[in-house]
């Protein structure tokens, strides 16, 4: 978000670091009504830590005392000029992207390593006693070190970005008291914002408006099941899953339409929390960089001592010269340091490295795989949190057979098996398809097929789910079987439908009629 006098004031009064454009609801207040314009801030509305007990967002009775806490009409909106004044006070609704690091940077936190300086120290002595083979061996594997790990943390912050492709390209928004569409990043505290099926939440929303509205919040909360939506104000300590009068930013809508008003963007969303955490993690050391350090500690005390006994045995007992003897020390206290030790701990590292690479697990730091090697048990509270949120259809019964489906995930990938393991008749597919198809039809999810660039051009392609996973599950069933979801659509296109709502228990119905004209 830009940074603004306004902003910079706020977040100074109101305790926050000026590095972070996250803003309180006082202070969103403030800007909104304008008050925060006056020098002396008299009317005391921007807030100071721990003085002023707000009623957070989720925890205001109505809909309408929101509006009003945030100067907008809920039934034309903004008007264009206020927005515009809103968007230069608030800046857009951006994430506030970490500090990028310089390439030399990059190079010297690679090279900051005790395993590193030990390969330094050894290339050294090797140098020192002329054992050049030796010595382009240490430096090409401290050369190769520091190239896998540029490219690896390249790769994480690639990763790292990621984030970014959570929020809304763009948002429905009534401005006027007309509906209008805008880029999301130009959104502004008190802006009514239209949701309906497969919209992605553009900030962080007070809901004025919901029907049968359902939002996968999975990405915040770790519930793997669709959160249905009201309009009933929660208690002020509630949890984020229980704010069910909240929308908040980069959460995708299952299905349901509604209307919220805007009461946070950028960094002062929920999202913008979790990106700061994401930006201001510490590097600590782990267990195998401490004990490296410690026999670094040791082994240097070790070689001091014995080359200095060494030296003194060489002059005092065997009588040689002052030369002479230093040479044999030095020998001796080279031959006891274990310089091919942090060579094969690094290459080791680096072959995990690339193995985690492969799976789709990118690691900056080499050392950082030891930490992962370490692990034996992975603590969680949810089942849907290290789930990958997928459901698949496994088998299929009708009234005549029982089908197996082969395959996992969303990716239409697998064969359809009749109970006995062997392939469908003819006669089994076309009933099969006409059961399906009225599965295609009555749906509201998409399933997109796209390529992942993540890791690099020419990535492979990945299937990505847009609604409940109960119904794309459904989708990635009738192409298993050949039917096109799409082309299905198109050639009976919907008319009426009665949605699915949990307490008449009934699921929803469509109808579709094949249009025709003479």
């Amino acid at each position: 978000m830009a940074s603004l006098p306004i902003l910079n004031k706020l977040s100074a009064r109101s305790g926050l670091a000026k590095k972070s454009a996250a803003l309180d609801k006082a202070s969103i207040i403030s800007i909104a009504k304008r008050s925060a314009l006056n020098e002396s801030c008299a009317d005391s509305h921007v807030a100071i830590n721990g003085v002023e007990d707000e009623v957070p967002w989720h925890a205001i009775s109505t809909a309408e005392e929101v509006c009003d806490e945030l100067a907008v009409s809920s039934s034309t909106g903004l008007s264009a000029a206020e927005a515009e004044r809103r968007f230069k006070d608030f800046g857009p609704n951006l994430l506030t992207p970490p500090k990028k690091r310089s390439f030399l940077e990059k190079v010297w936190s690679q090279l900051n390593n005790v395993l590193i300086w030990l390969l330094f120290a050894a290339a050294i002595v090797e140098g020192a006693l002329q054992s050049w083979a030796e010595f382009g061996l240490v430096l090409g594997v401290i050369v190769i070190n520091t190239a896998i790990g540029l490219i690896q943390e390249g790769k994480a912050e690639k990763a790292a970005d990621a984030i970014k492709a959570m929020l809304s390209p763009n948002a429905v928004v009534l401005r006027d008291g007309e509906r209008r569409t805008i880029p999301a990043d130009q959104l502004v505290p008190g802006d009514l914002v239209k949701l309906k099926s497969g919209d992605k939440v553009p900030a962080d929303l007070r809901l004025l408006q919901a029907t049968n509205l359902q939002v996968q919040e999975a990405m915040l909360t770790g519930e793997s099941v669709p959160v249905s939506k009201h309009l009933h104000a929660a208690p002020p300590a509630a949890s984020l899953g229980d704010r069910r009068c909240m929308c908040y930013s980069a959460t995708a809508v299952v299905s349901g339409q509604a209307q919220g008003v805007v009461v946070a963007t950028g960094d002062s969303a929920e999202i913008g929390q979790i990106n700061k955490m994401v930006n201001t993690v510490e590097n600590i050391k782990n267990n195998l960089i401490h004990q490296l350090e410690i026999l670094g500690r040791w082994l240097a005390v070790l070689v001091a001592v014995i080359a200095v006994i060494a030296f003194l045995l060489a002059m005092l007992y065997v009588g040689l010269n002052f030369q002479g003897a230093f040479e044999s020390a030095v020998s001796i206290a080279v031959a006891i340091i274990p310089e091919g030790l942090p060579a094969m701990v690094t290459i080791v590292l680096a072959i995990g490295t690339t193995v985690m690479a492969k799976n789709n697990a990118i690691i900056r730091q080499l050392p950082a795989v030891e930490t992962l090697g370490s692990l034996t048990v992975i603590c969680s509270d949810k089942t849907g949190t290290l789930t990958k949120n997928e459901m698949s259809a496994v088998q299929v019964r009708t009234a005549a057979n029982v089908f197996h489906v082969q395959g996992v995930g969303y990716a239409p990938e697998g064969i359809i098996t009749c109970e006995n393991g062997g392939p469908l008749r003819d006669d089994q597919m076309t009933g099969l398809q006409q059961m399906l198809r009225g599965v295609v039809l009555c749906n509201d999810s998409v399933l997109q097929k796209a390529t992942d660039n993540s890791l690099g051009k020419g990535g492979k392609v990945i299937y990505k789910p847009l609604g409940a996973p109960t119904e794309v599950s459904l989708l990635t069933l009738g192409e298993k079987a050949g039917l096109k979801g799409k082309a299905v659509q198109q050639s009976a296109p919907r008319v009426a439908s009665v949605p699915f709502e949990s307490e008449h228990r009934v699921g929803m119905l469509a109808i579709a009629a094949v249009v025709s004209y003479a």
